[in-house]
């Protein structure tokens, strides 16, 4: 699909590079599972592409284009942020042959740039008010993490053999401790291999152990002993010891760095607002990109 934005037609091709785009930048953050995602990423390019189209039209209006000027310097710039061109195509995954790519989206930018600093002046430093206002509308932003306190039984098996008689016995070691036959502690003391692993694995928080024994242990309710866990080191049986669950951190311990958020969530709100406006006397019209001969 394609738009005709106030008369102009904005091509599928620069969606699909604005999807590709985006879609590698989660890719990157580690956040995407094969196309799971492409709907969701194709929604934010088309999003994209047209309050981009929008911004552009607005500063053409009141500042004219770009000249080829501002744009090969702003391009020179971005080679010396990088190191040098070798290094600017490296870190960017640009080819030498994108030149032409790269300098549209450059151009897109700086008039893009122009027009939000025209719109929304000079920065203001927030008060001691409208920080703390932040800090209690946006509270969920400000959780400490879930943590668990959990101990152990772990069994390291020596062989196939030995892995299968182990499992066995940690699955009866179990239910002695659910019928109240022994104590957990007792059984690790007796049972496990508290020399390799320790019994008490302490408080920790989600990602900070592996997943396949995060997704039993966070699971589990008060004193609750799960089932038996097999990872690459050997057989688990856990205990949750205790909880600590999500609180806000005082707002003294996160006061430093509220002023910079306030900030930006007022930049994004204002560059909203402006989009919204020139949305509402734009004419916008999706229509099916004509199939190639």
């Amino acid at each position: 699909m394609a738009f005709i934005i106030n008369g102009e037609k904005i091509s599928d091709e620069l969606i699909e590079e604005e999807f590709d785009s985006i879609k590698d930048h989660y890719v990157n953050m580690g956040e995407v599972v094969c196309c799971d995602r492409d709907e969701e990423f194709r929604t934010y390019a088309r999003d994209n592409i047209i309050n981009r189209a929008l911004l552009e039209r607005a500063s053409e209006e009141k500042f004219g284009d770009a000249s080829e000027a501002e744009i090969e310097a702003m391009f020179e710039q971005l080679k010396t942020d990088h190191g040098g061109e070798e290094n600017f195509f490296q870190n960017t995954g640009f080819n030498p042959g994108d030149e032409g790519q790269i300098k549209r989206k450059i151009k897109s930018t700086i008039k893009v740039d122009k027009v939000l600093e025209s719109h929304l002046g000079e920065e203001v430093e927030p008060t001691e008010e409208e920080i703390r206002g932040f800090y209690d509308e946006n509270i969920a932003k400000f959780m400490t993490e879930e943590e668990v306190q959990l101990s152990q039984i772990f069994v390291e098996p020596k062989s196939h053999e030995a892995a299968r008689e182990s499992y066995q016995e940690l699955r009866q070691l179990r239910e002695d401790i659910l019928d109240g036959k022994i104590e957990f502690l007792a059984a690790a003391e007796k049972f496990g291999d508290v020399e390799k692993q320790s019994i008490d694995m302490g408080f920790m928080k989600q990602g900070e152990t592996m997943p396949e024994i995060e997704a039993i242990t966070f699971s589990l309710r008060d004193n609750e002993v799960s089932p038996v866990v097999a990872t690459q080191f050997g057989f688990h049986i856990f205990k949750l010891m205790d909880r600590k669950l999500p609180a806000p951190t005082p707002y003294e311990e996160v006061k430093a760095t509220l002023p910079e958020q306030f900030s930006a969530k007022r930049r994004e709100d204002q560059i909203n607002a402006l989009i919204e406006k020139l949305k509402a006397t734009a004419t916008i019209e999706e229509v099916e990109e004509p199939l190639e001969a």
